[in-house]
């Protein structure tokens, strides 16, 4: 039983030698390294999402400055969050005008070529 023990406990002081002795040579480096690493488990996940997030409105920054220049000639309002609690019509201003009218006519075509072609 005493001799377990003893194998135990000089294990152990070997064990803190290590890292006694690594923590001597490698000095301050050590403790700004596990800081780093606490770091980067707070913040990398949240880091991961805003990186995707910025390669996502960079992919949509044309095709949306394209329907902003497009509607720029129509009465396309985006009323605040106060404002529609005041007046709950005003979402109607908030859809896109020619957009919503090229959709529309072109689901009504849809619409009426698809019984002709199918009665061919």
């Amino acid at each position: 039983m005493f001799k377990k023990v003893m194998s135990k406990l000089t294990q152990s002081i070997w064990s803190m030698a290590a890292i006694l002795i690594v923590m001597i040579v490698a000095g301050p480096e050590i403790i700004i390294s596990m800081e780093l690493m606490a770091l980067v488990e707070v913040l990398g996940a949240s880091t991961f999402v805003i990186a995707y997030f910025s390669g996502l409105l960079l992919y949509f920054e044309k095709p949306l400055n394209f329907i902003k220049k497009f509607e720029s000639h129509s009465y396309l309002f985006i009323p605040t969050k106060a404002q529609f609690k005041e007046m709950p019509s005003l979402i109607i201003h908030a859809i896109p005008e020619r957009i919503f009218t090229i959709v529309f006519l072109g689901f009504y075509t849809v619409a009426c070529v698809i019984p002709i072609s199918l009665s061919i």
